[in-house]
């Protein structure tokens, strides 16, 4: 948060988006709001129930339904009550200015859900699902973000509960060696520390080949359109998006810098590039400026397609994971999503932009290169924190090997420990807590 505040006073904010609706949602929440909401209502709050009331203020009237929920039994941890009035913003303005007459205060984006996860409701990682299942495109993405934060992934918690185990043989033999005897250090050592410590890696390893899928579900599979000027990449672009996102002349050169657009296919969310066209003999400067931006565009994205009109000169092996459409054959059959009927003797995916043919075909064989594993980390926080826990790891396996002292073993583990933790927001940084609730709207 951008201001210090006491994190036991009472918040208020609009929980509904401004406008005008049947129903808004003013959410409050913090130490005595229950007993300072029954100054405005004419009958008592039920906790845990929603019942329809009246909130009068000496100047106006509302009737609306009203809930009230008692700490920790609530979304925050804390106190909280919710109301439910007519969805007409002068109405949600006066009941919220009486609030903030009486001791309550506007909340910060995203304050309600810190409040939950500093009272222990939520854990970081449940907080960027949260965030994630809100700005959810796709079905994909809220089946996704939901099972995260439903803690449908076991394997980071597991992978805690081997670290645990194997810091605490550690720290025995460390306190208690004087009193063990050397095969007895020995089977503690090598039988379990180094069995969590191995049985972690692997878990762990699958978890960072997961995060490119895990990442493309929440961004978006990434395509970049390369080709020479004037083969209909912009056509292209607007086909696969079904828009006119992108304009289209018979001019060469047309396009000078990037430009996305986005589809749904298959419950999956695509971002595609247009991009300038690659010219050889270009003496432009502007021109040449987007030609080097086409290029990081390609280095950039998760595929790419060589777009040409005849034989293209354009390498594929200079891009990772590409395919070439022959655009323009305006006289090809459609075959649906059967896109190797398409493909031509010589590997190219025949299309026609313009007229539409082949677009499904583009879009099935795009959607058979995303990546098909993935698993709880999705962003590049979560892929840092495990990063770091692996490396740890692997260097703890490595002087466990070597045998020549538990002192640096453990300091080792404490660090996979912590990165572990700072998953879950334990250790985690202030500044990237509050960037994780600066996500959030005002009211959530």
């Amino acid at each position: 948060m951008n201001i210090i505040y006491n994190k036991k006073d009472m918040i208020a904010a609009l929980a509904t988006p401004y406008g005008k609706s049947a129903v808004a949602i003013i959410r409050i929440s913090g130490d005595g709001c229950i007993k300072l909401l029954e100054r405005f209502l004419s009958k008592p709050l039920k906790i845990g129930q929603l019942r329809y009331n009246t909130f009068k203020n000496g100047e106006f009237t509302e009737h609306l339904m009203a809930a009230a929920f008692k700490s920790p039994n609530s979304y925050t941890g804390e106190d909280t009550v919710e109301l439910y009035p007519h969805g007409n913003m002068t109405v949600c303005d006066c009941i919220i200015k009486t609030l903030y007459e009486n001791g309550v205060r506007q909340a910060e984006r995203g304050e309600f859900t810190e409040r939950a996860f500093g009272n222990g409701k939520l854990d970081l990682m449940q907080c960027e699902a949260l965030a994630d299942i809100i700005d959810a495109q796709t079905t994909e993405q809220l089946i996704y973000g939901n099972k995260r934060f439903d803690g449908g992934f076991k394997s980071l918690s597991a992978v805690e509960q081997l670290l645990k185990r194997a810091l605490s043989s550690v720290e025995a033999v460390l306190h208690y060696s004087d009193e063990m005897e050397d095969n007895e250090v020995d089977k503690a050592v090598i039988g379990d520390v180094y069995g969590s410590i191995d049985r972690a890696i692997g878990t762990l390893e699958g978890e960072v080949g997961g995060f490119a899928g895990g990442k493309i579900i929440n961004d978006g599979f990434k395509v970049a359109l390369i080709g020479s000027p004037n083969v209909g990449k912009s056509t292209l672009l607007n086909a696969l998006t079904d828009s006119d996102r992108a304009i289209v002349t018979d001019i060469a050169g047309t396009t000078r810098d990037t430009l996305d657009g986005e589809y749904v296919f298959n419950g999956r969310k695509f971002v595609i590039t247009d991009t300038a066209g690659l010219n050889e003999d270009a003496q432009d400067k502007v021109e040449k400026i987007g030609i080097t931006r086409a290029l990081a565009a390609a280095e950039q994205a998760d595929a790419v397609i060589i777009v040409t009109d005849c034989d293209t000169k354009i390498k594929a092996e200079q891009f990772k994971r590409c395919f070439t459409v022959k655009n323009k054959c305006d006289g090809v059959s459609d075959v649906g999503t059967d896109y190797n009927s398409a493909t031509d003797g010589n590997g190219m995916l025949q299309i026609s932009a313009k007229t539409g043919k082949n677009i499904t075909a583009v879009k099935q064989k795009l959607y058979d290169m995303c990546p098909k594993d993935f698993g709880a980390i999705c962003n590049h926080r979560q892929y840092d924190c495990v990063l770091r826990c692996l490396d740890s790891l692997k260097a703890a396996k490595t002087e466990l090997n070597k045998a020549e002292g538990l002192e640096i073993i453990a300091a080792l583990l404490y660090e996979a420990y912590s990165a572990i933790t700072e998953l879950h927001g334990e250790q985690a940084d202030e500044s990237v807590i509050t960037a994780v609730f600066e996500r959030f709207c005002v009211g959530k």
